[in-house]
């Protein structure tokens, strides 16, 4: 992979680095992660599932434009900054897709690092999630949070995943090592989901929370669920699939949402609870596809999101 991080230049001194600045590839010398906590960039760059669920593809050059969005965004002073690379699989072979990108997340997780994965396809949650599992302390419970318009419980077709399979594929593994599956879905769109996806979804036990609760109204019950739900685990893998939000701010995604969330303040304060609790283990951003983007609009709002994240963060010991 070619190094894709460039960008403005507004002078040497610390506070006036960007990202670009700052990152390192991951499999350089490892002095500087000894100093900051390490956020490690990896991309999945592939649509394989995307295209299984018969959906738009793009999404395998979803990486470049991401990191060419964050390229720009203020260096975090908390954190030190590296690049592993994209992970590679068989063109149509979502299954082995996920399980490089597991094996990429573990490594850096054993590595001290915390995984910001950049889609893609968002098959890839399972990857992310599996990689968290294998590196996680035997016994410790490793739940999602994703925000996004779509359940992405489908059943796997023919044995096969794709991009609407994720979370069954989780609750499918939960079941296997036999631990609990913990599940939190916020921004569901009735329009995208069926009744019986719903009621599927529910009889396997994810927590559904739809696009009307993030309104300033219900900002104290939005609270209460997330931080129950944060109580529940040991970690947590942040899933941000971006046609969740408004389709005039993410038009370039596999299905855009034309009453999708709005990315305002209540969202931000959603953000930052979440990775305020200190148990985020794993960030993802899913399914920017830049041949359907208007203007790089999805991938700035990637990059935006990332950066709210990234600074409520608490900063570990």
């Amino acid at each position: 992979m070619a190094w894709q991080w460039r960008g403005r230049d507004d002078g040497p001194q610390p506070e006036a680095r960007r990202w670009h600045q700052a990152i390192h590839p991951w499999d350089a010398e490892p002095a500087e992660r000894q100093r900051l906590r390490p956020l490690v960039v990896i991309g999945y760059p592939s649509d394989a599932g995307v295209r299984a669920n018969q959906g738009r593809p793009g999404a395998a050059e979803g990486p470049s434009a991401l990191r060419t969005a964050c390229s720009n965004l203020p260096a975090p002073s908390a954190f030190s900054l590296f690049d592993a690379g994209d992970v590679s699989g068989p063109k149509d072979d979502v299954l082995a897709w996920q399980r490089s990108l597991a094996a990429a997340v573990a490594a850096v997780r054993v590595g001290g690092g915390m995984p910001i994965v950049l889609g893609g396809g968002h098959d890839q949650a399972f990857g992310h999630w599996l990689g968290v599992v294998e590196a996680a302390s035997k016994g410790a419970i490793v739940g999602c949070i994703n925000i996004d318009a779509h359940v992405d419980m489908r059943p796997l077709t023919r044995g096969h995943p794709h991009s609407g399979s994720p979370f069954m594929q989780v609750h499918s593994h939960s079941a296997l090592i036999g631990a609990p599956f913990r599940y939190l879905l916020l921004g569901m769109q009735p329009a995208h989901n069926t009744p019986a996806l719903l009621q599927s979804a529910a009889a396997h036990g994810a927590q559904i929370v739809d696009a009307d609760a993030f309104t300033p109204s219900q900002e104290s019950s939005m609270a209460a669920i997330i931080n129950r739900f944060i109580a529940s685990v040991d970690l947590l893998c942040l899933s941000l699939d971006l046609d969740a939000f408004l389709a005039s701010s993410a038009p370039g995604v596999s299905a855009p949402s034309p009453m999708g969330i709005l990315p305002d303040a209540m969202l931000r304060t959603v953000l930052r609870r979440i990775a305020g609790s200190g148990k985020v283990a794993g960030i993802e951003l899913a399914e920017c596809s830049p041949p359907l983007d208007i203007g790089g609009r999805t991938a700035r709002l990637g990059a935006a999101l990332l950066d709210c994240v990234v600074r409520a963060l608490p900063v570990l010991p």
